[in-house]
C-alpha cells in the first residue's frame, strides 16, 4: 500500500483542485504516473473504480482515496453514470522526502507541555476510506475551490494552510475510529489513571492492581501505542505540574521538587531539564509569573 505522509512542520503545496462531474458515465480514470505529485479524491455521487500499482480501489459515494507520487494508477471500468467528485493536485514540500524515515505522530493525550520532538514527526494518511460527516467534508472542499478560483496573492498559502486541515480532519477520524480497539483503550485507560494520579508517581504494582493486569505487558502496551515509557509519561505530568507551580511562584526548585515526590533537587533538575529542554532556573527568569 502506497501510503502519503504529511509531517507535522510543512504544508502539502496545492498545485491544481476543482470539482467534476460526469453525466452520461463516459470517463474513465486516467492512465499516468505522476512523479512529484499526490492526488486526493472524494466522491460526491456515484461510483469511481482505480487501480494503483495493480491494487483496486471502488471509491463511492462519501469515500476517498489518496494516490501518492511517482506510482502508476489507472481507471478500471468506466465511472458511474452522473457520478461527480472532488480532487486534490498536491506536493511535498522542498526538503520531506526524508519524512519516510521520521517517526509515526502518537494520537493519545499529553500533558499541556509542547516538545520540540513533536514537530519531528508525521503524519501517516489512509489510503482508502468512507468518512463520517460527508456533508461537512463538502463543505470544506467547496470552500477550497471557491478559493482557488479566487485571485488573491496569498491563495496558494491559503489553499495549503486549509488542504493540511483538510487532511488532517480525516486522519483524525481516522485514528479515532481505530482507537475503539480494546488495547487501545487500555491504553487511555492507563493515560486516565496517571493523570488523576495524586503529585507523586504510582508504582508500577498499583497501576496493575487498578487494571487487573500484568504490569509488563502494561508498559509494552504503553510504550508501543504512545512511543513513551510509562515513567517518561509520568515525569512529563510532574514536570507539567512544576511548570505550573513555577508560574504561580509557589515555591523555588528544593520547595516544589519536594512538593512532587523527587528524591532531591538535583535529580529533579534533571529531569526537568530533559522534559524542557532547559534547567529549571532558567525557566523561571525567561518566564511570567502570576
Amino acid at each position: 500500500m502506497h501510503t502519503i505522509h504529511l509531517t507535522s512542520y510543512s504544508l502539502p503545496l496545492v498545485r491544481e483542485l476543482g470539482f467534476m462531474h460526469d453525466e452520461k458515465g463516459i470517463f474513465r480514470h486516467p492512465d499516468r504516473k505522476m512523479k512529484n505529485i499526490h492526488v486526493f479524491v472524494f466522491v460526491v455521487k456515484g461510483s469511481i473504480h482505480v487501480i494503483e500499482d495493480g491494487t483496486e480501489y471502488r471509491v463511492t459515494k462519501g469515500s476517498y482515496l489518496f494516490l501518492r507520487k511517482n506510482v502508476s494508477h489507472w481507471g478500471g471500468d468506466f465511472y458511474e453514470p452522473g457520478t461527480s467528485w472532488f480532487y486534490v493536485h498536491f506536493y511535498d514540500a522542498p526538503g520531506t522526502d526524508r519524512n519516510e524515515a521520521e517517526t509515526e505522530f502518537k494520537y493519545f493525550p499529553n500533558s499541556s507541555l509542547i516538545y520540540e520532538e513533536t514537530y519531528e514527526t508525521k503524519l501517516s494518511l489512509p489510503k482508502y476510506g468512507k468518512v463520517l460527516s460527508p456533508d461537512f467534508l463538502m463543505t470544506k472542499l467547496k470552500t477550497l475551490v471557491t478559493l482557488y478560483e479566487t485571485p488573491h496573492p496569498l491563495r496558494p498559502i491559503q489553499l495549503s494552510l486549509s488542504t493540511y486541515q483538510l487532511f488532517k480532519d480525516i486522519y483524525t477520524d481516522y485514528i479515532e475510529d481505530q482507537n475503539n480497539t480494546k488495547k487501545h483503550v487500555v491504553v487511555n485507560q492507563m493515560i486516565k489513571i496517571l493523570k488523576n494520579a495524586p503529585d507523586e508517581k504510582l508504582t508500577g504494582e498499583e497501576i496493575a492492581d487498578i487494571l487487573g493486569m500484568n504490569y509488563a505487558y502494561l508498559c509494552t502496551l504503553f510504550k508501543k501505542y504512545t512511543g513513551k515509557s510509562v515513567k517518561r509519561y509520568q515525569n512529563e505530568l510532574l514536570i507539567e505540574k512544576a511548570v505550573e507551580m513555577f508560574k504561580r511562584n509557589a515555591g523555588n526548585v528544593s520547595e516544589i521538587s519536594d512538593a512532587l515526590g523527587f528524591s532531591n533537587p538535583f535529580y529533579f533538575s534533571r529531569v526537568f531539564k530533559k522534559i524542557t529542554g532547559v534547567s529549571p532556573t532558567t525557566f523561571i527568569s525567561e518566564n511570567y509569573k502570576y
